[in-house]
């Protein structure tokens, strides 16, 4: 072989190598880049399930907290409805007792439910009843007799200055079944005025309740 056909035959050789080794470079280089956008894909969207998880959490808390504001406000805007209503059916109950006084039914069961409440606790002695103008003299006579057949002598003193109902005195103690006296504790009959409306009874339900001595009578 010439010099010059050897030389030709070891470029060949030398080029053919250069090749094989661009080749592998570039496919190393290939595998590299690839591997590398595969970590940096990767990367990216674990940033982005972080950033999406934060997100959530960012609008539930959000959502969360709209909604204790929402709660809180409904609950604020009931309460004050339900003091306006309740003022309101409190400046109309004295009125409203008044009227149940006028009716004789009415009256009847509150005298019954009063005289009831003072059996409890009074002794069987001599009673002074007092009450407001209005209450017919046929009812007090038959409330006397009544109460003469359990040894009871009943004394009745009509007072200008009562409003409806009656209050029973005896040795020094009394029970007051008068409209006053059955408001006087404002707190107590407050609380229960609030249940009725809250519950949607009507105030008449209420009113009928108070006179039927549900809450009570002051001694």
């Amino acid at each position: 072989m010439d010099p010059l056909q050897a030389t030709e035959a070891l470029l060949a050789v030398i080029e053919e190598d250069r090749a094989r080794q661009c080749e592998a470079i570039e496919a190393d280089a290939q595998r590299t880049a690839a591997q590398l956008l595969g970590e940096a894909r990767r990367a990216a969207l674990e940033r982005v399930r972080e950033a999406m998880v934060h997100e959530r959490r960012r609008l539930r808390d959000s959502l969360a907290a709209i909604d204790a504001a929402l709660a809180t406000e409904v609950r604020l805007h009931d309460q004050r409805g339900f003091r306006a209503l309740l003022d309101k059916t409190w400046d109309r109950l004295p009125a409203a007792l008044r009227v149940r006084w006028s009716d004789a039914a009415h009256r009847s069961e509150w005298v019954h439910h009063i005289i009831e409440s003072a059996r409890a606790v009074l002794p069987v002695d001599a009673w002074t009843i007092a009450h407001g103008p209005g209450w017919p003299p046929s009812e007090r006579e038959a409330l006397a007799e009544s109460l003469e057949r359990v040894g009871i002598q009943a004394t009745f003193v009509e007072q200008v200055a009562f409003g409806p109902g009656l209050e029973v005195r005896c040795r020094g103690n009394r029970v007051d079944g008068t409209a006053g006296g059955l408001t006087a504790d404002a707190g107590e009959v407050g609380a229960r005025l609030l249940e009725y409306l809250a519950a949607g009874q009507p105030g008449a339900r209420f009113v009928a309740s108070l006179a039927s001595n549900e809450l009570g009578p002051r001694p």
